[in-house]
C-alpha cells in the first residue's frame, strides 16, 4: 500500500566521499549539518561500494543489481535497464537531476524530466562554490518544481584534485585539503536543506566510491596551473581540450617524480595513501562509503550490518510502499534492519575500474563482514589477496597462503557472480564509447 502523500526525495551523491571522513573518530572536518542529520536518521556504518569507479557503482545503486546483470560499466550505460527513476516516474514522480556534463550521465538522465548540467574534467570540474550550489538552490526555489519529486544531485567537489574555498582553507576546518573541502560542502548542504520541507522529504546521502587521501596534500597537484585552467576554460573554451591534455601529461610526470622521492621518506602505511583507484588493489579506503537515510518513518539508528549500494534501490521503493516483482534485483530492503529484524548477509561482489589499455577490471573479488578476497580477473592464480577483516581491519596482513579452504569457498561465490549474463544486451555505439573514453581520460580514470 502506498503512502497517502508520497514524500519528495533528495538523493545526494558526493563523489569520492569516504565513510571514515563522514562519521567517526577519524573525521576532522567541521560538519554541523551532516552531524545533525545523522542524529535524525539511519546511518549505515558498514556500507561498501562494489567498485572503485563511478559508472559501475552508480549503475549498481540505481538498478539494485550488480553490473553482470545490467552491463552498465564505466565506459557504457545500458538504457534498456529500468532504473529507480523510471519506476518512480511510473508512480507519478517528477524526476530532476544536477549532474556533470559527461556522456555517461547524459545517457543515464536521458529519461529524466529536468536536468541541469555542470562542467567536469580532470582537476577543473565545477563545484558547489562555482555555480553548482546556486543551480541546486534555484531549482529547489523554483515554482516549477512539481511534487512529488526526486532530485538527484551528483557533486564532484571531492573528486581528484581539490581547490578549497579560501574561507575553509584553514586548519580549524580539517587536517587535510580533502576534509577542509568537506567542511565547505556541509555549509552548502545546510543551504540546500533549508529549501526542503523536511517533514515531507526522504533524504539519502551516499557516495559512489571512496578514495585515497595522500599524506602529502600537494601530491599530483599544480595549484597555479589548476586555478588558471579553471578560469581559462570560460574565457578560451576552444583551448580547453589542449590544456587538459598538457595538464594531465605534466601532472603524471610530477606524480611519478614525487612518488620516487616520497618512497624514500614515508612508511609503508603512508605510501599506501599514494595509490590510485582502478588498479590492482581494492582497499577499503576506496570501497567503504557513507550511507545516511533520513525520513519521517525512519527512527534514528546506527546500523553496523554489512550493506551495499545495491540495497538502496529496494529500500527506497519499500519505504514508499511501491512493490516490485523482479527476481533479478540483488539488493535487499534495509527497512527490515531498521525495524529491528535480522537480514541475511549477502557477499558483495567487488571489482576495480579499468585502464586505457585494459578494458575489463584488473581484479575481482568478494567482500563479507569477515573476509575480503580478490585476485586477477584474467588469471585466478595471480595477485591473490585475502584479509581477515575482524582481526586485521586495516588489511596489513595478506593471509592467502594460510587458508586454502577459505579461498576455495570465496572462489565458489565469485564464480557464481562471474557466470551471470546480462538481462539485456547493450547496444554498441562506437562513437558514444569513444566519447566516454575521452571524457574518462580528462577525469583521470584512463
Amino acid at each position: 500500500m502506498k503512502l497517502k502523500m508520497n514524500p519528495n526525495i533528495l538523493f545526494i551523491i558526493v563523489d569520492s566521499l569516504r565513510a571514515d571522513k563522514f562519521y567517526g573518530d577519524q573525521k576532522t572536518s567541521v560538519t554541523p549539518n551532516i552531524d545533525k542529520l545523522i542524529k535524525k536518521g539511519a546511518y549505515f556504518s558498514e556500507s561498501y561500494s562494489s567498485s572503485d569507479v563511478t559508472g559501475i557503482c552508480l549503475g549498481n545503486i540505481f538498478t539494485g543489481m550488480f553490473s553482470q546483470k545490467t552491463a552498465i560499466i564505466q565506459r557504457k550505460f545500458n538504457s534498456k535497464i529500468k532504473t529507480l527513476f523510471d519506476i518512480l516516474k511510473e508512480n507519478n514522480y517528477e524526476t530532476y537531476a544536477t549532474v556533470p556534463n559527461l556522456t555517461w550521465f547524459s545517457q543515464f538522465t536521458e529519461r529524466f524530466d529536468h536536468v541541469d548540467k555542470f562542467y567536469a574534467a580532470n582537476s577543473i570540474q565545477n563545484g558547489l562554490i562555482d555555480g553548482v550550489g546556486k543551480t541546486v538552490l534555484d531549482r529547489l526555489n523554483s515554482n516549477k518544481i512539481k511534487s512529488p519529486w526526486i532530485y538527484y544531485i551528483h557533486l564532484e567537489d571531492l573528486h581528484q584534485t581539490i581547490i578549497v574555498p579560501e574561507k575553509y582553507d584553514k586548519k580549524e576546518y580539517g587536517d587535510t585539503t580533502y576534509e577542509k573541502m568537506l567542511s565547505s560542502i556541509d555549509e552548502w548542504l545546510g543551504k540546500i536543506l533549508e529549501q526542503c520541507n523536511l517533514n515531507n522529504t526522504l533524504i539519502v546521502i551516499t557516495s559512489d566510491h571512496g578514495d585515497y587521501i595522500p599524506v602529502v596534500d600537494t601530491f599530483g597537484q599544480i595549484p597555479r596551473i589548476q586555478a588558471f585552467m579553471k578560469k581559462g576554460k570560460d574565457i578560451f573554451p576552444q583551448l580547453e581540450p589542449i590544456g587538459v591534455k598538457l595538464f594531465i601529461l605534466l601532472r603524471n610526470i610530477i606524480m611519478k617524480k614525487q612518488q620516487r622521492e616520497l618512497k624514500k621518506q614515508l612508511s609503508s602505511k603512508q605510501i599506501r595513501t599514494l595509490r590510485s583507484r582502478g588498479d590492482k588493489t581494492l582497499d577499503d579506503e576506496t570501497l567503504k562509503v557513507p550511507l545516511l537515510i533520513v525520513g519521517n518513518k525512519i527512527m534514528p539508528k546506527i546500523c553496523n550490518d554489512l550493506v551495499s549500494g545495491i540495497d538502496i534501490f529496494p529500500t527506497i521503493l519499500s519505504y514508499l510502499g511501491i512493490k516490485i516483482n523482479d527476481s533479478n534485483i540483488d539488493g535487499r530492503d534495509l527497512n527490515i534492519l531498521l525495524n529491528g529484524d535480522k537480514l541475511k548477509e549477502i557477499p558483495i561482489f567487488i571489482q576495480s575500474g579499468d585502464k586505457q589499455e585494459q578494458k575489463d577490471s584488473l581484479v575481482v573479488g568478494i567482500r563479507t563482514s569477515k573476509f575480503k578476497y580478490y585476485r586477477s580477473r584474467k588469471n585466478p592464480k595471480e595477485n591473490l589477496h585475502l584479509y581477515d577483516l575482524e582481526k586485521d581491519p586495516l588489511e596489513k596482513n595478506n593471509i592467502v597462503s594460510l587458508f586454502p579452504q577459505i579461498i576455495k569457498s570465496m572462489e565458489k561465490i565469485l564464480l557464481q557472480y562471474e557466470k551471470v549474463q546480462p538481462i539485456t544486451k547493450i547496444e554498441e555505439n562506437d562513437d558514444e564509447t569513444k566519447k566516454i573514453e575521452d571524457e574518462l581520460k580528462k577525469m583521470g580514470y584512463l
